[in-house]
């Protein structure tokens, strides 16, 4: 047989790919799952006999209940309303911030003044007060003396006008079970609340459960925090900024005083308890049985809330030791907070953990892992630290290569439990369009099999296998607890330092959140959209890429523009696999020369320098068009908004950029606030070439609205 040399090319192709397949499937052949496995490479959890029964009722209501979790907290966490653009704004809103403003030390005197005697007139007025201390108050010592003056006798709690109470995120940093906070509402009580409030920390851990909403409208809400005080002022809530809150806390602490008696607000004979818990250590408690499980299934959140309470119960047990719990950013996470939450347990974490709750940035429990791992004195106390995160979020700040590098590199004297949720997807806000977006899939399932490889890693697939080695670790964390490591033989068997489970099967099932979204087809963002990118995109002969990442402010709109709106069929969404990434993008060279970068108003910028400087180097060749988006103002706790410093929305884009234009002709600036005139400034600007158009689109409550100069007397 003679060949020509287009069969020889075919022939040849052939058998390198059947080489490539035959290889690949080689490769997955020699890929076993494993446990993890000691020095020799011997198994430490050999495998099961156990038979598994279906869910019997208890097992099918713990079902019901993660699936319930799951629609509650997508709901919250995804808002599908817009602003009513007629409604007038009352009330107190977060202060947009441009440029960096800082109270004088006059100007905070004053603030002081205003804040304080306010306070002192309301409390005294009120028909019942209710103090909440969340647990950045902690080292206040007004606070701790305010704790201290309560009372938790029956006949003081039922009569007292006064009842002051650890904050739920407080108590889920101390050992044990949680109490329910006294309601404001009932009693139309004013409620006060001391230290930081965060939108989504509150929803992690199920604490608000509507009572900011209810005293905000009541005009009966408090809300004192690092420089700033919430508190209702004539018939509306308004912000004042720039405050002492050291004075401010004492000012409230008098006037409760003055008023009468303080209650106690976690329950009768319970004060004790917790201030030992709080401000010292308590008597130690008895070590905690082995972990057991019922035969039948309950569900994998439910294994992991046991496996929580476990951590609480071996805390009590050893109360001088540190074992704590961090909890990342993302829907698999939040479910498991809670449902640890709705069992009644403490998540066990701390000061940290809920800053990092309040702040809600994806992947931050990894730089966390890596200080407890590299700082002396942290990795050389004895200590237990379990880490949770999901797989979209273990991307970032290092992820799973520095968990190996810290893994190989570092000999601490802590057992350290790195739990990642395997389910293969991130970004949540697709259920916002009833859609997948294909950037939003992450094909990650053979890149953490082969981690799998590594002794100190193992998958968990199903419930069985991970009711099977939280059994196993909770043993391993007992042994250590209890042995003394320089002088105990038990020691010997436990082998500190970084271990990794990976977790699937987590799997949920997650209606889309919608909502009305025919406002949005005819908004003012719909509108700007479809004049400015139309006329953007003309005369290319490629589609145009939109770049962008976090998308919880603009995702709806986009979704639609492009699905709908006969102009977003010249338009390409990419999304980057981080803000970073999504802002280097928008910095090379284009197919067209231009390019859309939407990014929001905090983390969105990141990086953005690097291509600004790309974009404003050269004689031309490159025009981007960035939008920059805001969150919604819809409720009181959008008021405490993650990424953002309390009742502040920083507003960093624009400025940034001008940093690095040297010349008007260059760049154009605007805020659109839904006039037509801003549009036919920003075609104008990149219709004569101009390399850089920002848009910042202005949130509802900034848009077309005058300032009033509306005045307190400081009574000094």
């Amino acid at each position: 047989l003679k060949f020509g040399p287009r069969e020889k090319a075919s022939c040849k192709s052939r058998v390198v790919a059947a080489r490539a397949s035959y290889s690949m499937a080689a490769v997955e052949q020699s890929i076993k799952r494993k446990g993890f496995q000691d020095g020799d490479g011997k198994e430490l959890l050999p495998a099961s006999q156990k038979k598994f029964k279906e869910a019997d009722d208890t097992g099918r209501e713990a079902h019901r209940k993660a699936e319930e979790l799951t629609s509650e907290i997508a709901k919250e966490s995804m808002s599908t309303e817009i602003p009513d653009v007629a409604k007038p704004f009352v009330g107190a809103q977060p202060k947009l911030l441009r440029k960096p403003e800082m109270a004088t030390e006059d100007q905070e005197q004053r603030a002081t003044a205003v804040a304080s005697h306010s306070l002192a007139t309301l409390i005294k007025d009120a028909k019942g007060v209710v103090v909440v201390l969340a647990q950045d108050s902690m080292h206040s010592k007004a606070a701790r003396a305010l704790l201290e003056a309560s009372a938790d006798e029956s006949s003081v709690i039922e009569a007292a006008p006064s009842v002051v109470a650890l904050s739920s995120d407080w108590q889920h940093t101390l050992p044990g079970t949680i109490s329910e906070i006294p309601k404001a509402k009932d009693g139309d009580r004013l409620l006060i609340y001391i230290g930081t409030p965060g939108k989504y920390e509150a929803m992690c851990i199920r604490s608000d459960k509507g009572q900011f909403e209810h005293a905000y409208k009541a005009n009966r809400l408090v809300v004192l925090v690092k420089g700033v005080c919430m508190l209702p002022i004539g018939t509306q809530e308004e912000n004042i900024f720039g405050v002492d809150e050291r004075a401010v806390l004492e000012a409230i602490s008098s006037a409760l005083k003055q008023k009468g008696k303080i209650a106690w607000g976690l329950g009768a004979g319970t004060k004790s308890n917790y201030m030992q818990k709080a401000y010292g250590y308590p008597g130690p408690q008895d070590m905690p049985k082995d972990m057991e499980f019922s035969e039948g299934s309950t569900g994998c959140f439910d294994c992991l809330a046991e496996y929580v309470k476990f951590t609480n119960d071996l805390k009590l047990a050893k109360p001088e030791m540190t074992i704590k719990n961090y909890y990342d950013t993302g829907l698999t996470v939040s479910v498991l907070m809670a449902t640890v939450t709705q069992k009644g347990s403490s998540l066990l974490t701390d000061g940290d953990g809920l800053a990092m709750l309040r702040d809600a940035s994806i992947g931050h429990i990894i730089s966390k892992l890596n200080q407890v791992t590299t700082v002396h004195p942290l990795s050389r106390q004895k200590s237990i630290y379990n880490f949770w995160i999901g797989d979209g979020a273990n991307r970032l700040n290092g992820g799973t290569e520095l968990a190996f590098h810290l893994m190989e590199g570092y000999q601490t004297n802590s057992l350290t439990n790195l739990f990642i949720f395997n389910n293969e997807s991130w970004a949540i806000e697709d259920n916002l369009v009833a859609d997948t977006y294909h950037h939003h899939h992450l094909n990650n399932k053979g890149f953490y099999d082969l981690l799998a490889e590594h002794s100190r890693v193992c998958i968990c697939e199903m419930e069985l296998e991970l009711r099977e080695i939280l059994s196993y670790l909770s043993g391993k964390m007992q042994r250590f607890a209890v042995a003394q490591v320089d002088e105990h033989p038990a020691a010997q068997k436990v082998q500190t330092g970084l271990h990794i489970v990976i977790v699937r099967g987590l799997n949920m099932s997650l209606p889309p959140v919608l909502g009305d979204l025919d406002p949005i087809r005819k908004s003012r963002e719909m509108h700007f959209m479809r004049k400015v990118l139309g006329q953007f995109s003309q005369g290319c002969e490629h589609r145009i890429p939109i770049y962008g990442c976090s998308a919880f402010e603009y995702i709806q709109y986009l979704h639609i523009f492009k699905q709908e709106m006969p102009e977003g069929k010249k338009y390409q969404y990419i999304c980057g696999r981080t803000d970073i990434q999504a802002a280097h993008m928008c910095g090379f060279q284009q197919a067209e020369g231009k390019c859309v970068l939407f990014i929001n108003d905090v983390y969105g910028i990141n990086s953005l320098g690097e291509s600004l400087r790309m974009i404003l180097s050269g004689f031309g060749g490159r025009q981007v068009l960035i939008v920059i988006w805001h969150p919604s103002l819809m409720k009181a706790l959008d008021n405490f908004h993650l990424h953002r410093p309390p009742m502040v929305w920083p507003n960093l884009g624009p400025t940034l950029a001008q940093y690095y234009v040297r010349k008007e002709t260059d760049a154009l600036f605007v805020d659109y606030q839904g006039c037509n005139t801003t549009i036919e400034k920003v075609n104008d600007a990149l219709g004569s070439g101009k390399p850089l158009v920002v848009v910042n689109m202005l949130p509802e409550q900034e848009c077309n609205v005058i300032s009033l100069d509306a005045r307190i007397k400081a009574i000094m």
